[in-house]
Formats: structure tokens, sequence, C-alpha cells
């Protein structure tokens, strides 16, 4: 076996230039051959990169064929577009059968992905964030108006793609159809719908995207309605600071609501009457802190003041009306707490279960107050009925022991 050895030899050393001085070499040539080289990279790092001609969601949502209504199959493929899944109940009462068409109930939407572990947020479809969307592999939920009728009834779709050499956009319908519009139309849609978007993300992921104040607010109370009152706290501050002037009002409702869940009244009514004196007629300001003072046990009757003006604000408000019921029943005006909360009660049937528990327990408490156990157990086994899963407190089934071991019936 031979081996062959290839030895090359190393390079003469390069002469400096006959008019260098003594120990400063210098070397034409290859100053020549760098500068155009240099010259083209620092063009090259003045040049931005152009923005992608064409945009596409990938893969694209698909439209199942289950489903009676248009509305219905575009929510579905929504959620399905965020690897997500809707159980039929949940469509029912999003979008119930009866409901008009347009009709999406924010609420137990907005329930549906917090139980998801997603935050439903509202966002302005510019062309910045829908260009981020389609990079970021983010589906949006569009309301788009029929071009034909100007106060048409918004529908529900998808952008699927963009194609910017074409200034078209492309979106989906709850029929599985696609319609080919000009962003000229799509960006230049009526005032409301600018910011008709909705978006699903997870919070971790919200953190790294620069929210305005309403998105802030929509973290705030995802991280509130999980208990975690630092992260909610943060996120109101973080509203707070975001917003136009440094008096918001909804920050501060915010973290009014953190302390009411850690039951801190005393530090609620501190920050409420501050709050106060910066919005003298918010009705929401009033309520909650006359529903502080009256956790407190003190100035029962300056609390009757305040729940009575934000009552006078906002007379329909199911929340100020179990307030005034609440207060009439501790200063010891029955009859009057009963008739503040069955109105409570009747104006709160599109707001949380828990909402309508925490009114139908003080009614039925009302109810006993007044003598009338028959009317308290009627409310009671509505209550059962409606919210089967949820427990009665201990004072209630004191004073009707007739609720104990009794099966909820159906409605």
């Amino acid at each position: 076996m031979c081996l062959t050895v290839h030895v090359c030899a190393s390079p003469p050393p390069r002469r400096p230039h006959p008019k260098a001085g003594p120990g400063r070499p210098v070397y034409i040539r290859s100053a020549r051959l760098l500068a155009p080289l240099a010259l083209l990279a620092l063009a090259g790092c003045a040049t931005a990169p152009k923005p992608p001609p064409h945009h596409a969601l990938r893969p694209t949502p698909a439209i199942t064929g289950d489903h009676t209504r248009s509305e219905r199959a575009i929510l579905d493929a929504f959620f399905r577009a965020n690897k997500l899944r809707l159980r039929p109940d949940e469509l029912e009462q999003i979008i119930p059968h009866c409901a008009p068409r347009g009709h999406m109930d924010r609420n137990h939407l907005r329930r549906a992905a917090q139980n998801r572990q997603r935050v439903l947020m509202a966002v302005k479809a510019d062309p910045v964030l829908l260009e981020r969307a389609f990079l970021n592999k983010r589906p949006l939920l569009i309301m788009m108006p029929h071009p034909d009728k100007r106060y048409a009834v918004a529908d529900p779709m998808i952008p699927v793609s963009w194609n910017r050499e074409t200034a078209c956009l492309q979106l989906l319908d709850g029929a599985g159809v696609r319609h080919t519009i000009a962003e000229s139309d799509f960006f230049s849609r009526r005032e409301p719908l600018k910011q008709a978007a909705l978006l699903l993300i997870s919070p971790n992921a919200a953190r790294c995207l620069q929210l305005a104040r309403e998105q802030q607010l929509a973290l705030a109370d995802f991280w509130l309605q999980r208990g975690a009152y630092r992260k909610a706290r943060a996120a109101y501050t973080a509203a707070e600071e975001t917003a136009l002037d440094t008096t918001d009002i909804n920050a501060i409702l915010g973290q009014a609501t953190i302390l009411f869940r850690k039951k801190r009244y005393h530090d609620a009514r501190c920050l409420l009457l501050k709050a106060l004196e910066l919005a003298p007629d918010n009705p929401a300001v009033l309520n909650n802190l006359a529903y502080a003072m009256l956790q407190c046990n003190d100035e029962l009757l300056t609390a009757l003041r305040h729940a009575t003006k934000a009552h006078r604000l906002d007379p329909k408000n199911p929340l100020i009306l179990e307030t005034m019921g609440s207060i009439n029943l501790r200063v010891g005006d029955a009859p009057k707490a009963a008739h503040y909360l069955e109105l409570a009660w009747a104006n709160s049937l599109q707001h949380s279960p828990e909402v309508q528990i925490a009114i139908m327990d003080q009614l039925t408490r009302a109810w006993i107050a007044n003598s009338r156990q028959d009317l308290a157990l009627q409310v009671a086994e509505q209550r059962r009925r409606a919210f089967p899963s949820y427990r009665f407190p201990r004072d209630i089934l004191t004073q009707l022991p007739a609720l104990r071991g009794r099966p909820a019936t159906p409605p």
C-alpha cells in the first residue's frame, strides 16, 4: 500500500508597499478588494426585508356539516383552528336555536375560552395585526357586514388568505364558502366593526404582546377568575399605566374586586373612596363602595345613600339591585329588601351563574325574614333545579331543613 503525501508550500510573504513607513505595512490590493464588499454589506443591512406577498392560514379551518346554523359551524371551526373543541351544550348556550341571526353570547363564549385556558380578546383588525396573525398562525374571527346593506347584521368569518399583490382577502363563512373581497373594503368597514375581531390566545403568550388597555383588562379578568390575584393585580396596573390618563376607573375597580376576593373589605373601601373622588357619578364605583361598607358593617346609611344614587343612575343593573336589597335586609327592612332582590333576580338572567345564585340566596333570606317560608322554599327549589351542582349555604339549610337530602327535580 502506497501512501501519498501532498506537501503544500507556504506562500511567500507579502511585500509592503514602497510608500509605507517603517513598521506600518499597507496592502493596497487587499484594501481595493475589501472596500466594495464592505459597501455591499452596508447596503444590505440598510435594505429592509420586504413582507411576503401572500399570507395563508395553514391548515385551513374545516367546516363540519353537523350544525343547523352557520354561526355555530364557523364558531366551532374557529375553536378547532385553535386546537380546541366546543361541546354541543356550550354551542347551545353561546348561540341558542331561537336566537336571532348574528347573536352570540359573549359571557358564555368567554367562559368557554377560560375553561380551556384561553383568553378571549377583542382586537382591532388593522393591517399590522392581520399580518401578525397570519405569521403567527393565529386564527381571527371577523364580524363582516353584507356589502349591499349598510345596517345589515354582521356575519362571523375567518380570514384564510391575504394576497398583497392583488390586494384581496379570502374569508371563510359558516357554509364553507370562501368570499373574496378587496382589502380596501375590508379595512374600511364602519367604525363599530373595526375592533370586532376576536382572538383566542393563551395567557402566557399574551404577556409577550403589546396589549392595549381593553386587552389588559381582559387578561386581568382571566387571572381574577383563576384566583391568580398577583397576576391579576399586575395586569390591572398595566392597564392603568397604558390608559390615556392616570385615573383608569376600570383598573381601580378590578383592584377592588381582588381585595373583595381576599376579603380585605377595609382596604377596598379606602381604594374606592379615592375612586369616588375621581368619578363621583360612576354607578359601578358607588355600588362597589356601598358593598364594601356593607361588608365592613359600618356606615350602613351612607352605604344605602351610595347604592340609591347608583340605582338612580343605572336602574336595571342586577348587581346594584342586589346591593340595595342586601343593605335593606341588614338594616331590618325585609319587605323592601325582597322587592329589590326580586327585581335583581328578574334582570340577572343574562349574567353568570355566580351572580344569579348570590341574588337567589339573598332573596331566600329576605323571604325568611318576612316569615314567608313558602316563598323562600320556592326560590330555593328554583335555584336547585337551575344550578344543581352548587351547594346551599348553611344558614339557609338551617332555616329550611326540607332542602336537606332532597334531589333536584327537572325544570
